[in-house]
């Protein structure tokens, strides 16, 4: 008598169909519109298995009593929020957008959208509007783009995909812009001095561009439930703000329930973002208030970063892999990221600010699929 499958066992072949026998496809998406401040919301298509979504920012921009300077955190800090809404309501992926396009660039290892120009030979960084960052006095553009991703990997690892093929209930894409292009806090703004405005008339558009898999035939063996089953995304923009002083430790609490990918920490310090990590002593992984993972200066997880990415993130910026072995919140009755806090400015913002890539089941039926008894 032959053994029956596992689910785990039926769901790797049934990713293995999919991505050999599934066409790969782009839907190019109604472009929205709307002033600083405001909310963007973008209704994505009911098609085949999603496995992410990417939007492209066009704003054109009048700069005067120029240069302007650029905010370290821009100009992906434009999308104050951005935030994934899925057929039963779930918010896979809510955070701020320079940590959805850090965190992803060191997934990918690559400045994503950003290749610097190259010290020597060719210059890679051709005049193109891929990203657009003027600077100059005048009437300008502004470009950069920002991925939502809802599958761990397309190519490879369809965890999180989201199945689409349903006639009823909605799902969308919101983006929260900033409420100016210009604050001296560089969280805030693109910008962190000058005088810079929308064009007379202009507003800040959003084209998006959905990708999906279409099966060839909606059958089991195409579809694989546990891969569709399962949230994948990137929670943050939690702000810390209390007990952050010098000689003192704060506490960055991990979410519970979740498998963890990857921590992204950004330490403000007095509206600015110090260098080398001159203001932190050491960045401590703990679980159940006594158990020390990991044991790290910023110079050590600066390194790792530059090793993973092949660039160096923003001043201020922390990145904790642990892709290879996920760190499984559930097991425990809680993981914080311990920062030891060496010096702390005397105004402005100071904050750290977390950002959590996580997965973890949905617990809620798929849209459009029936399971027989």
């Amino acid at each position: 008598m032959a053994q029956q499958m596992s689910p785990q066992q039926q769901n790797f072949l049934a990713r293995q169909n999919l991505l050999t026998t599934g066409i790969a496809m782009v839907k190019r998406l109604a472009p929205v519109s709307g002033g600083l401040g405001s909310t963007l919301k973008i209704p994505l298509q009911r098609m085949g298995i999603m496995t992410g979504v990417l939007l492209q920012f066009e704003v054109p921009i009048t700069i005067a009593d120029g240069p302007a300077v650029y905010s370290s955190r821009g100009p992906w800090n434009l999308a104050q929020t951005v935030s994934y809404q899925d057929f039963a309501g779930v918010q896979r992926t809510r955070t701020n957008g320079y940590q959805l396009w850090a965190a992803q660039s060191m997934k990918q290892g690559d400045a994503l959208g950003a290749s610097p120009a190259m010290a020597q030979g060719p210059t890679l960084n051709y005049d193109t509007n891929i990203v657009n960052g003027p600077t100059a006095d005048g009437n300008a553009t502004l470009y950069f783009s920002l991925y939502v991703p809802m599958a761990y990997d397309p190519n490879g690892d369809l965890t999180g995909a989201v199945m689409t093929q349903t006639n009823v209930g909605e799902h969308f894409i919101n983006v929260n812009l900033s409420n100016a292009l210009v604050n001296a806090d560089p969280w805030i703004a693109p910008f962190v001095s000058g005088t810079v405005t929308l064009q007379a008339g202009a507003s800040v558009t959003v084209e998006a561009y959905q990708h999906y898999i279409q099966p060839q035939n909606m059958g089991p063996e195409n579809l694989p439930i546990l891969d569709l089953s399962t949230i994948y995304g990137f929670e943050g923009g939690f702000q810390t703000t209390a007990n952050i002083a010098a000689g003192m430790d704060t506490f960055i609490n991990y979410p519970n329930n979740r498998s963890i990918f990857s921590t992204l920490i950004d330490f403000e310090n007095g509206n600015a973002f110090t260098a080398n990590g001159a203001d932190l002593r050491q960045i401590t992984v703990i679980a159940n208030s006594n158990t020390n993972f990991k044991e790290m200066s910023p110079r050590y997880v600066r390194e790792m970063m530059r090793n993973l990415m092949n660039a160096d993130l923003p001043n201020g910026s922390y990145y904790l892999g642990s892709r290879r072995q996920p760190i499984m919140t559930q097991l425990y009755a809680n993981v914080q990221a311990r920062m030891s806090v060496t010096s702390v400015g005397s105004s402005g913002a100071i904050q750290m600010v977390s950002q959590f890539e996580v997965q973890y089941p949905s617990g809620a039926p798929l849209p459009g699929i029936t399971v027989a008894a």
